[in-house]
């Protein structure tokens, strides 16, 4: 237990065994000392447990030279964790207790009744008050779960300083159950403290990292992109930056970004940031899915947003040209809306332009109000409206309410500008159309660029995304012509959704057998042209991971966010027809190599990564898809899949 503690507090373990009473009573006269103090304890403790009188808030822990219980002097020679709590009780420091011992779910009883946001005692036990631990398997359980925290495990975001004890409480309990079961013993529940909405910085994260391009060199720079948190924690820095860059991977030593095309429509979208008063208050990017709004909008979030400008400098916003390269602002507020409901939304805008939150939450008229009191004009982005939840009431309650918010003999004109990416739906968002129809409003539509130049466009996002390949980084002219031949088929064989298909086209090569210059045409030709298409061929490849599907369908029925790596096995277990689950290393397996397809977010109370796919007809496709799925202990055993 020492050993796997150790490289998770500071400033390290002391490991205490055999105890008689008095050598015990010392020990934990110095913890309380230390919590007075100040600091940060973690206090594990593997004895008997007893409770005197029968008495559940009367828990004793017993030493070597303890008396029996029923003894009169046995409080003398027992530890006695009631006492010992209501002493670490309102002193400066915190205390998490981690008790095997039987009947140890007794020490919470004290923890009941702090007062709850001013709680810094926290006690997780192996059983309830009235139930007995068995063979140290609670201890033995925590120290399964601390090997994995520092082995790195896939639930614990890495922008989290913290392991919250909310993810190793229930992972505990995971564990301990699941020992049971392997012993054929009857099942052990642990018992906690109230964890929920507190800060408990107890076990530090291993793989926390704070530096920017620390963060990306655990992998590779886009497939982990959405660990920089360094510049706002309520802004969606994944979203914008893997748009904006065009790419999923790159190291960041390279400084490259694959951003390319729509300078047209960048050079509006600039125009109207930077003299916006002809255009109205509210610029409107549309198109359908995949042309590129939100690689569109992610590259003005990169530019315009200072900490991201100062970060993206080299990798993407000299990259751009200067006409067409928005200002940088004071004032940035920038919202991927996927799922997001209106309480959702104006907490992340008003979060991120640093507004005080009224209690009880925002209203709508109040957050304009605030956004019109601020001293500079801000910029509010929104993308994927469409996509909302509340998409309706955002429109109407939110956004049309700031964009026609004006002050004739104010300090501005206007609250501020807002840049939103919506599907053209129309019939779905009447007001927003008759607002931006009526003229008064700068309408970007990304299906009307001429389809010439988006050939070009495409051909040179292609190549740099080939050119980042193994297999065709040396060969130049095979590469040229790859990206040429892949940007006609796109470009010919559909109106929508260009630059993602492009982007999809290319994985799908580089993931296969290299291409000679005979095989070009062939190859490209018998390539399919819809989203859905395009990861079935990833799915049906012999070298994808047997789970990939079932882990892949799964995701498609998560909610929100997404949903934690450790849901997946059971949700993926039950899909029809039902079957045994994956072991965490297909997970893993899955979770890696099928990374294009994902995106990532951090679930605010348990501090755990949360998967989802990257586009709405994946979500849509997999889940139509998922009346009868293959067995894939099947497909290992019979070699279709390695």
């Amino acid at each position: 237990m020492a050993a796997e503690l150790g490289p998770l507090v500071a400033p390290g373990t002391t490991h205490l065994p055999d105890l008689d009473s008095k050598s015990l009573q010392a020990r934990m006269d110095d913890v309380l000392a230390a919590v007075k103090g100040g600091d940060r304890m973690v206090v594990h403790i593997l004895s008997h447990g007893f409770l005197d009188g029968g008495r559940a808030s009367d828990l004793m822990i017993a030493a070597t030279d303890t008396l029996h219980p029923e003894h009169d002097d046995v409080r003398e020679t027992a530890f006695a964790v009631r006492d010992f709590l209501s002493k670490a009780d309102r002193k400066a420091g915190h205390l998490l207790l981690l008790l095997d011992v039987c009947h140890g779910g007794g020490a919470l009883d004290w923890t009941t009744h702090i007062k709850y946001t001013r709680r810094q005692i926290f006690v997780i036990a192996a059983c309830p008050p009235d139930e007995q631990a068995w063979s140290g398997r609670f201890s033995e359980a925590v120290c399964e779960v601390l090997s994995g925290v520092v082995r790195g495990h896939k639930g614990i975001d890495p922008r989290e300083r913290f392991v919250r004890l909310t993810w190793f409480r229930d992972e505990l309990h995971r564990t301990l159950i699941n020992l049971c079961k392997k012993a054929n013993l009857p099942e052990q529940e642990v018992a906690y403290s109230k964890l929920e909405g507190l800060r408990t910085e107890f076990l530090l994260n291993p793989w926390f990292r704070e530096d920017h391009a620390e963060v990306y060199e655990l992998d590779n720079y886009w497939r982990l992109q959405d660990f920089m948190a360094g510049v706002h924690p309520a802004l969606d820095i994944g979203h914008y930056l893997s748009k904006a860059s065009g790419r999923h991977d790159v190291d960041p030593a390279d400084g490259v970004s694959l951003f390319s095309g729509r300078e047209d429509q960048l050079v509006k979208v600039a125009d109207w940031l930077s003299d916006g008063a002809e255009h109205g208050t509210l610029c409107v990017v549309t198109g359908s899915p995949g042309v590129g709004k939100s690689a569109l909008l992610g590259a003005v979030v990169c530019c315009t947003q200072t900490q991201l400008a100062k970060v993206m400098h080299s990798t993407l916003v000299q990259q751009i040209t200067p006409s067409a390269r928005p200002e940088q602002r004071r004032l940035v507020a920038a919202v991927h809306a996927r799922q997001m409901t209106l309480a959702d939304t104006m907490d992340s805008i008003g979060a991120q332009l640093d507004l005080k939150q009224p209690t009880g939450g925002w209203s709508s008229q109040q957050l304009v109000g605030a956004v019109a009191s601020l001293s500079d004009e801000p910029l509010i982005v929104v993308d994927g409206l469409d996509e909302a939840t509340d998409r309706v009431q955002i429109t109407v309650e939110l956004l049309l309410p700031l964009a026609e918010q004006v002050f004739p003999d104010g300090p501005r004109s206007r609250a501020c500008q807002l840049l939103v990416g919506v599907r053209p739906h129309w019939d779905q968002l009447p007001q927003l159309a008759a607002t931006v129809f009526g003229g008064s409003q700068l309408l970007v539509d990304l299906d009307a660029a001429d389809r010439g130049q988006l050939q070009q466009d495409l051909e040179t996002y292609v190549e740099r995304l080939l050119y980042e390949t193994d297999t065709y980084a040396s060969e130049r002219k095979l590469r040229g012509r790859i990206a040429r031949t892949v940007a006609e088929r796109v470009v010919g064989s559909s109106h929508g959704g260009e630059f993602l298909k492009a982007q999809m086209a290319a994985q799908s090569l580089a993931q296969a057998a290299p291409l000679t210059e005979e095989a070009v045409d062939a190859a490209v030709a018998e390539m399919p042209m819809t989203f859905a298409s395009l990861l079935e061929g990833q799915l049906t490849d012999e070298r994808t991971h047997p789970w990939a599907r079932r882990i892949m369908t799964a995701l498609a029925f998560g909610k929100g966010s997404g949903m934690p790596a450790h849901l997946l096995p059971q949700v993926a277990a039950g899909l029809p027809p039902a079957c045994d689950a994956p072991g965490r290393e297909d997970v893993d397996a899955v979770l890696t190599g099928m990374s294009f397809y994902l995106r990532r977010d951090v679930d605010p109370s348990y501090g755990t990564t949360l998967y989802r796919l990257f586009h709405q007809e994946l979500v849509d496709h997999l889940r139509a898809s998922a009346r009868e799925l293959p067995d894939p202990q099947g497909l290992r055993d019979t070699g279709d899949a390695s």
